[in-house]
Parts: structure tokens; sequence; C-alpha cells
């Protein structure tokens, strides 16, 4: 990971590729109005008349592989972004021409960067990270009919290959350093992003509560809703751990508490130490320099985290666009990367990785509208 603190935007400013930029919501078009209108009978004609232009035209052999891909993160999604910039930096280095569309993070902004990205004479759509495969399938289809490629960032996508974290065993991880911690006895709770909103999360927060249903001496607590990424979801953490140590005075009434992103973990530690409370074991998935700096010096008590190597996977999924668009045989099968974990003595040191890959990530992306 030491050779991503040398990399910088330099080289992208010097390539042929030009970036094409345009809001995540500027055609206006949702997932419904498609469908009605193909569904009606009118076909391209709604398309066309809605923004979304024909198919693209056949492109030259032998020149350069265009590839799609949504600039949807917020200013929370830091992996996000680093997975982003290894996309850009695999394809562009690998002799192909990256297109944006920038966007916010949420499902709708997501599809609409993907429908405008159709019309911009691409050959590879990647698609990622919010809908689920079910919700871009109408995108999928659509891609065909134009003879565009799609490959999935972090979630499965129709008929295509992709590249995931792997929630199932990410939840395990946690899931049995925490029964070992607490001598597999105590009342556990749990937050995360509104449910719906990103579906890993969900995965995750249900693999533990089966886990620990499994262990007669440990108890569950109702789920926590920690809201959506477009929110201060910091202030969110705090006040829900407040509520939470207020229902639960008694010192050493909570055993543990995860939370599986990392705002809400800032938010819980502010809480924790307003209310003078040390008793809770801390636990964190996804990283941040910020909260990376907090484990570091001691100001968030986090135990054991894991994370997700948004930039491996960034770098797989660069791999695959490039193949597909180059017509060779790809099969659609999804790669899961391996569990990074984090204990606070290794804190700072993976603080400065982050940080060097955040820098050049920013440096990197910002031709693009990143």
């Amino acid at each position: 990971m030491s050779t991503h603190h040398t990399e910088n935007g330099a080289t992208l400013e010097t390539t042929e590729a030009t970036p094409d930029v345009t809001p995540g919501n500027a055609t206006g078009v949702t997932r419904r109005s498609l469908l009605g209108g193909v569904g009606a009978g009118v076909g391209f004609a709604t398309l066309a008349a809605s923004g979304i232009a024909m198919p693209s035209l056949v492109r030259a052999q032998g020149s350069k592989v265009r590839v799609g891909l949504g600039l949807n993160y917020g200013p929370f999604n830091q992996p996000w972004r680093r997975g982003c910039w290894k996309i850009a930096q695999t394809v562009t280095e690998g002799g192909g021409e990256l297109v944006t569309v920038r966007g916010e993070p949420s499902k709708n902004s997501e599809q609409s960067s993907a429908l405008a990205l159709l019309d911009r004479d691409i050959n590879v759509l990647v698609l990622g990270i919010y809908s689920l495969e079910s919700e871009t399938a109408y995108i999928v289809d659509e891609a065909r009919k134009r003879g565009i490629k799609t490959v999935g960032f972090v979630v499965t996508v129709k008929d295509s290959p992709a590249v995931s974290e792997n929630t199932w065993a990410t939840a395990m991880t946690i899931g049995y350093h925490m029964q070992n911690m607490l001598g597999r006895q105590g009342t556990i709770a749990q937050t995360a992003e509104a449910r719906g909103f990103y579906t890993p999360f969900d995965q995750e927060a249900d693999m533990l509560s089966l886990m620990t249903s499994y262990e007669p001496r440990m108890k569950m607590l109702p789920f926590i809703s920690g809201s959506v990424s477009t929110e201060d979801q910091i202030s969110k953490g705090r006040d829900n751990m407040l509520a939470l140590l207020q229902a639960n005075p008694k010192p050493g009434s909570i055993s543990a508490f995860m939370s599986w992103w990392w705002p809400l973990t800032i938010g819980a530690a502010q809480a924790m130490q307003q209310m003078g409370r040390d008793d809770i074991k801390l636990y964190n998935h996804y990283t941040s320099d910020q909260l990376l700096a907090g484990i570091a010096s001691g100001n968030v008590p986090v135990v054991f985290s894991t994370d997700v190597p948004y930039h491996t996977i960034g770098e797989r999924v660069g791999k695959l666009a490039l193949q597909l668009g180059r017509g060779e045989k790809v099969p659609n099968n999804v790669d899961y990367v391996p569990v990074p974990t984090i204990l606070p003595q290794d804190a700072a040191k993976y603080l400065d990785e982050i940080r060097a890959m955040d820098a050049a990530a920013i440096a990197y992306l910002k031709p693009f509208g990143g």
C-alpha cells in the first residue's frame, strides 16, 4: 500500500482521456418513467424524448475502451472515493478512457447517473454501490440493446461479473471477536444507516443478530437506525447513543456496541465520553482518517474494527471493465475481497496509509469532477 503515497493526478492530466462530467440527475429520468415508456410500446422514441439518446454508434475497431462511471460519493464516503480512484487509474493507465457523471450518494442519483452514461458512447458501464441487482436490471437490459457491457462495483449486476466486499465474512469476523471478548455473555446493541439504504449493512446487522441468537447468555437489542449518508451522521450517532445510555444507565447493562458505519461510531464515542461511560466495548466497521486519528489518540475507544478495501475492489473492477471492453470472455462471477481487521495499536499505521490514498484519490479524480 505504500506505493499509493507517490501517486497523484499528474499522470492523468497528460493522458488522452477527456473527462466527460455532467450532473448525475441531469436527465430527470426515473426507473418508473423509463419502464412506463417502454411498456407503453413507444420504445426508443420515449428514450430520445426523455433525454436519453438512441443507441451508441459502433466504435471503430482498435479504438480505446470507454468506461462509464458514476461518481456519486459524498463527504462521508471516503472508501467509495478510493474505489473510484482505482477504477479511474486502472482504466486510464490500461489504455482506456473514463467517462464520468457526478451525483450524490443515493439510489436515485446512482441510477440517474447510469442512465445518463448510456448516452456517452461508452463500451462498458460500471454499476454500484447502492442499487440492488433487481433495481438496475432495466439499466442492464437497455445497455445490452446498445452493445454496452456492464460490471458490478460492490454490488451484483444482472448477467455481469462483479467485485464486492464479503458481507457475511465481515459480520462473522466481528461476531466471533465480540463473543470471545465478552465471554459469550451480555447485552449488545448495534447501529448502521437506515435499513434499505445500503444493503450490505442490513446483511451484516442481520448476521450478527443471528450469531447472537444462538448464544443463550447473550441478547441483541432492537436495531438503532443511523439515518443516511446525505445527513449529519456523527450528530445522529451521538444522539442515538445518548438515548441508549439514558435508557440503560446502569454500568454493565450494555456490554458491547456495534457500529457498522464510521461517522456513527464517532458520534457514539462522543456520547460515551459525555456520559462518562467506559464500560461498553465499542466495535466499528469502515474507517476514515478522522476515525483512525481518534482511535490512535484514544478519543474513540474502538476495541476492534474491520474495513472494506475499496482500492482493491476498484482496481479489480477497472481490469474487468477493460477486459469486457476489449471483447474478452469474462465469466459472470462475483469476486469477494478479504476482510481487513484493525486493532487499536494498528490505527496509526493504517491512518498513514489511508491519508496517502485519500490524497492521491482527490488529486486523481479532480479532473473528472470528483
